[in-house]
């Protein structure tokens, strides 16, 4: 399969409530599937085989001068380095204040007793998959896929819907070799309690 991107190399579909985890290339670019439309991953990245330069979503505000990126926008790390580039972008809706929904989250805010996984819990196991210890995974790190989350005037915030359709997506080309992975959420306000899987696409460049 060809497309302005150049040729699929592979793919992943990650169901919700699950995790994805693998490798990339300088030079190849992730498209980030949204297969059903309104659904939200926490997304996260480092430098290959050094846990310790990781995508710092602080940094990369500041380097952009805005906290929503941009088609055209630079992503980069804890150490200011370009990670990926956002080369296209279907709706421009995402989250980039860092942080994971989590078991300990759910505790708190939904139900003592729950022991469900949150998004903190599933990327521990993904990176453990690679022998990363979880002390490397970094809140500062997560990039909230299609998330759509309001700051408002008064200084409070308020989390709605995604506003993807079936179809949708962003697509970042990776500046250096990389480690990704990725928790499809099931917080409660994701799809209306309907969570749906995203596919993770990566091409080579032509």
């Amino acid at each position: 399969m060809t497309s302005l991107l150049g040729t699929l190399a592979h793919s992943i579909t990650v169901q919700p409530g699950t995790y994805g985890v693998d490798t990339i290339k300088q030079g190849q670019t992730l498209r980030i599937v949204d297969v059903e439309g309104g659904q939200v991953a926490d997304f996260i990245s480092m430098k290959h085989n050094d846990p310790t330069e990781y995508l710092d979503c602080a940094y990369t505000n500041m380097v952009n001068d805005r906290w929503r990126w941009l088609q055209g926008s630079r992503i980069v790390s804890n150490h200011l380095n370009p990670l990926w580039t956002i080369t296209d972008d279907k709706t421009g809706v995402h989250f980039t204040g860092g942080g994971f929904c989590s078991n300990d989250a759910r505790k708190k805010f939904l139900n003592p007793k729950d022991e469900t996984k949150g998004c903190r819990d599933c990327l521990e196991e993904a990176l453990a998959e690679y022998g990363i210890e979880p002390h490397f995974l970094q809140s500062v790190s997560c990039f909230n896929v299609f998330m759509n989350l309001e700051y408002l005037p008064n200084g409070s915030w308020q989390a709605k819907e995604p506003v993807t359709k079936a179809g949708d997506y962003i697509e970042l080309r990776a500046e250096m070799d990389l480690l990704w992975a990725v928790s499809v959420c099931i917080w409660p306000f994701v799809s209306d309690g309907s969570p749906s899987p995203l596919r993770f696409e990566i091409y080579n460049p032509l």
